[in-house]
């Protein structure tokens, strides 16, 4: 006999369905009410950071002449390698990823300083004036290229489940080809950029348009060498992100970040969309070489894949 007084479960139903569920913030992103972090009030004095960029896929870096940059009018600071205090790494596992190159560049964009100054425009003309010398060095631009020149980002990895040669030696049917998969830019409406303010006794507060601020958070902190707590990392929306603000983020929040520290005064880093395509990384392209074995009513009885 079921008992009277137990508790009865009622099973859930979902409402989603056919209905109306618009974004939290969908009438303000349609009114342009919204705010991201270009639309903060800029704090009295704030610096505009504009980041020098390597010209080259992959070169030693022979000399910098900065003395034309920190010369260019508006000009407050230019950072280095050299100017940070704690580790110039802004990459969250390989750690392989600097902030600002010193001795050798591995990518074209890839950042080799920092210029703050009283506008962007200024910071931008600084920029150009810096005179890089580079020594060339092999360069992969093409899946082709690094696999001649044998240049591998990572070990080779091998994934197994029974013996796909022998069942592709007895499949019934078999093909095999190769294809190509192009390389993807997220193209987030919204450009990465981070505010930094100086706070008390090494404190930083950066605004960040990030998917993963905490770590951001910890590679920040890195990079000025002080403790996790003394950096917050605030978010309030992203104008888009898919993946391309989760790791990259931290170049810009760390750059304004030391720029806040060094200077006292609030720092803004926003690339502008040509310079964001090329600093930051993509979805890599793919070549693949299969080779696939099935019976006549197309069931997959083999399977090989080169990735």
């Amino acid at each position: 006999m079921a008992d009277s007084s137990a508790t009865v479960i009622e099973p859930v139903v979902f409402q989603g369905v056919h209905a109306s569920l618009p974004h939290d913030s969908a009438l303000r992103h349609v009114s342009g009410a919204a705010i991201y972090v270009d639309d903060i009030p800029e704090p009295a004095g704030m610096l505009h950071v504009h980041l020098g960029m390597s010209a080259k896929a992959h070169a030693r870096i022979v000399s910098m002449d900065l003395d034309g940059v920190r010369a260019s009018p508006g000009v407050v600071v230019v950072l280095t390698a050299a100017d940070i205090p704690g580790e110039n790494d802004v990459s969250p596992v390989i750690h392989d990823d600097k902030l600002f190159a010193d001795s050798e560049v591995v990518c074209v964009g890839q950042s080799l300083f920092a210029v703050a100054a009283t506008s962007i425009a200024a910071a931008r003309a600084a920029s150009a004036k810096a005179v890089v010398v580079y020594e060339d060095l092999p360069a992969a631009i093409t899946i082709a290229q690094a696999r001649d020149l044998d240049l591998k980002i990572e070990k080779s990895q091998r994934m197994a489940r029974g013996d796909a040669a022998a069942a592709l030696a007895t499949s019934p049917r078999r093909l095999q080809g190769k294809f190509a998969i192009g390389g993807q830019d997220h193209f987030y409406l919204e450009g990465q950029v981070a505010l930094a303010t100086p706070g008390e006794a090494g404190d930083v507060h950066v605004w960040s348009s990030t998917q993963h601020p905490s770590e951001v958070q910890h590679l920040v902190a890195r990079v000025l060498d002080v403790p996790h707590t003394s950096v917050t990392i605030e978010v309030r929306r992203m104008g888009g992100g898919f993946g391309g603000k989760e790791t990259q983020a931290s170049l810009f929040a760390a750059a304004a970040a030391l720029v806040a520290v060094k200077t006292g005064r609030a720092a803004k880093a926003r690339p502008d969309r040509d310079e964001d395509m090329v600093m930051t990384g993509k979805r890599h392209d793919f070549e693949i070489a299969y080779d696939v074995g099935f019976d006549d009513e197309g069931r997959l009885t083999g399977l090989s894949l080169e990735l």
